[in-house]
């Protein structure tokens, strides 16, 4: 029997232990599934959560037409952590979803064992490789136009997600929408009826060790809830709601030189960790890397003309005017209030000190009313837009601005 001890270095003492692999019984259950002999099984990544592998089979005519396409090859994903099943599920449940019901390329599930019992040494999916490289990767690199061409593609994706309707939020599994998952819970909650239930799951006072620590969140829920009470009714708040990716960044996005043209073409949307069901709000979203950092003002100029682009590729990729309204009013619309709160609250688990922190600071800038929806970039005013998807003329939108004191 040979094994494959996962790695040979030391880790922290929050890292989960080293998987202790058996490449043999893999390549044997790999080979069942497939039809095809597994020749090999190649460590190609390991994360906090994940360890990844490249299978690789015998080329021939016998092997099913899929494997051909994708060079004899696939991936198995091993998982790192214990109790993330119900995570792994709803991976699988959402790229299922995606694969029946959009034509967003997502790998295809071949086979899944998320309890170990293959004897395999760990739960493990087997699922498509896609093609392409990331685009992170590439980004930097591209000129204007291909810059373009790869966001018009995200477009697609987003307004796919947007088209896609829930009456609950929470986490897809394999009966539909189910409690939400997300790495600040301690544990799965819902799934939530409304933006004020799912807000509020993240600050329960109860959660907070410290009386200051519960007297903030109180204040927090307090000032959401005045918010709501006016905003609440936005029709990008309000149910039917959307399918969300929580990590939507380049580095998940899979690109390949286009076969119409030049250009960039959407090869695969990978690794759907945490996506949920959840407002339009917070799926309409510029991607980062067109959003301003003071440490690139070189790129002002060039990220302004290519949010103008996205916002219009969404606009005319949405089906209808009321689609297309919501649309515009959400980006209008957006708000330290929830902008904010999702980044103080809603990325990741935060010990009380932090919590303490994030909560005044929040607090803070509300009362100051110095908190922006966009924050990297403090002199940086957001965009509005007409009802056809122009951008205002400056002087338009600081009037609105003044108007309204932001």
């Amino acid at each position: 029997m040979s094994s494959y001890p996962s790695a040979d270095e030391a880790y922290d003492s929050d890292e989960p232990p080293e998987l202790e692999l058996d490449l043999g019984k893999l390549k044997y259950r790999a080979s069942d599934i497939m039809k095809t002999k597994c020749t090999s099984a190649e460590n190609l990544t390991r994360g906090a959560s994940h360890e990844v592998f490249t299978l690789r089979f015998e080329e021939g005519p016998s092997a099913p037409p899929f494997l051909a396409r994708a060079g004899f090859s696939c991936i198995a994903r091993f998982m790192r952590r214990s109790g993330d099943t119900a995570k792994s599920v709803s991976e699988i449940a959402t790229a299922k979803y995606l694969k029946r019901f959009t034509r967003i390329p997502v790998p295809e599930i071949y086979y899944y064992d998320l309890h170990g019992q293959d004897d395999v040494g760990a739960p493990f999916v087997i699922m498509e490789r896609m093609p392409g490289c990331d685009l992170n990767k590439i980004w930097d690199d591209l000129p204007l136009e291909g810059k373009k061409s790869a966001l018009s593609e995200i477009a697609l994706v987003v307004a796919q997600l947007a088209s896609l309707k829930f009456d609950q939020i929470g986490s897809l599994d394999e009966h539909g929408v189910g409690p939400l998952i997300n790495p600040c819970l301690d544990h799965p909650k819902g799934p939530f009826q409304s933006i004020a239930e799912y807000l509020r799951s993240f600050i329960s006072a109860e959660s907070a060790e410290s009386l200051l620590g519960k007297e903030l969140l109180a204040q927090v829920e307090n000032e959401l809830d005045q918010f709501l009470s006016v905003s609440g009714q936005a029709a990008y708040l309000q149910p039917p709601y959307c399918l969300i990716h929580a990590d939507f960044d380049g580095q998940n996005m899979l690109f390949v030189e286009s076969p119409d043209g030049p250009g960039l073409k959407l090869a695969g949307l990978i690794d759907f960790e945490y996506a949920y069901t959840g407002p339009l709000y917070f799926l309409y979203e510029y991607p980062i890397s067109i959003q301003d950092v003071p440490w690139s003002k070189e790129l002002y100029a060039e990220n302004a003309i290519l949010r103008t682009h996205f916002v219009q590729a969404i606009y005319d990729a949405l089906p209808d005017s009321e689609a297309r309204s919501t649309f515009i009013a959400a980006l209008n619309g957006k708000n330290f209030v929830l902008s904010g709160f999702k980044n103080s609250f809603m990325t990741i688990k935060y010990s009380e000190r932090t919590l303490v922190n994030s909560s005044t600071y929040y607090i803070q800038n509300l009362k100051d009313g110095t908190g922006l929806a966009y924050s990297d970039r403090l002199d940086y005013i957001s965009e509005l837009y007409n009802e056809d998807a122009k951008p205002m003329p400056s002087e338009q939108v600081n009037e609105i601005f003044a108007r309204f004191d932001v």
